[in-house]
């Protein structure tokens, strides 16, 4: 029989795997008391020391770096297995369908989805992309199970949370007059022939109501579904954009210049899944997997913290 607990061994896997108490409560959906008293309760019933707790910080025992080292294997294992019992029980190979933007499907989500399924090698994956609100459409269908999407205003019968805020930014031709600016406002925009992205894009409706806001018309010349049309035809002369600086930093030397805003513009993106899906086993596994990824350190520049945008923005 063993001499621990199976949830109390993960929970403390995680704790140390994140090094916070506190960011091993969100991504387990736990409160951070109860966090603490699984680790608590995992060093009573193993009769081992596992963690040195000072000045709010930890450390591990010795004793508690060789429990880790196992409670990481059991832990892939115990994730694994359940996966398989689910597979068993539906018949089938547990699969996970994701929509998101065209521009999140080339640029991020080959990043996620590879961790991912280094997590869960057992999950098949289904990529889907298009504009954010088709992506909604998909998810009250059920033709996906997660979207990860920029739409503001989501059904009710969704729950999302916030994943990345993405910094809008203006892009010119090499030799447009706005080219050499250090940053421009929208006023300064207004003037210049403007391609804008199409209905029910939220890049769109964010640009659009920051240009209502200050009570300025943006001089539309023509409104496209394609990021590659969008920068071809700046890059020809034929107009500015806003677009995010994700989709047009490996550009900025090439044929395009990128300038910051002087009235800053965030598009915040949001993973969301049907709240009739909650308690579904692969879409409580990817989504633990995202919040976890948000809480690690970020040496890629893949993921920027809200905090990071909300300073960057102050």
């Amino acid at each position: 029989m063993l001499h621990f607990s199976l949830n109390s061994l993960i929970v403390f896997s995680t704790v140390v795997k994140l090094k916070s108490f506190s960011k091993a409560a969100d991504v387990l959906c736990m409160t951070q008391p109860g966090v603490s008293h699984h680790v608590a309760q995992l060093e009573a019933q193993t009769g081992i020391k596992l963690i040195n707790r000072e000045n709010g910080a930890f450390t591990l025992t010795k004793e508690g770096r060789t429990v880790y080292k196992y409670a990481e294997r059991i832990g892939a294992i115990t994730w694994e297995l359940d996966d398989k019992i689910l597979a068993i029980r539906k018949n089938r190979e547990p699969s996970l369908s994701i929509g998101t933007t065209i521009n999140y499907a080339r640029n991020i989500m080959p990043f996620i989805v590879g961790g991912f399924q280094r997590r869960a090698p057992n999950i098949a994956i289904k990529l889907d992309s298009g504009p954010s609100i088709e992506m909604e459409k998909t998810l009250l269908s059920g033709r996906n199970d997660v979207i990860i999407v920029a739409h503001q205003h989501l059904s009710k019968k969704i729950q999302a949370f916030p994943f990345v805020n993405e910094e809008l930014m203006l892009i010119t031709a090499k030799n447009h007059a706005l080219a050499k600016r250090k940053a421009v406002s929208l006023a300064d925009i207004s003037p210049y022939p403007f391609i804008i992205r199409e209905d029910g894009s939220a890049t769109r409706s964010v640009v659009l109501d920051a240009f209502s806001r200050l009570n300025i018309l943006p001089s539309v010349l023509t409104e496209a579904n394609s990021t590659e049309f969008i920068k071809e035809w700046v890059s020809q002369g034929k107009g500015v954009s806003i677009l995010i600086r994700r989709a047009v930093e490996n550009e900025e030397n090439d044929s395009l210049t990128v300038i910051p805003l002087l009235e800053p513009l965030f598009l915040q993106v949001s993973v969301a899944y049907l709240k009739s899906k909650k308690y579904d086993h692969t879409v409580l596994a990817f989504i633990a997997y995202l919040k976890e990824l948000m809480a690690s350190p970020d040496p890629r520049g893949l993921l920027l913290s809200n905090k990071e945008i909300n300073k960057s923005a102050s």
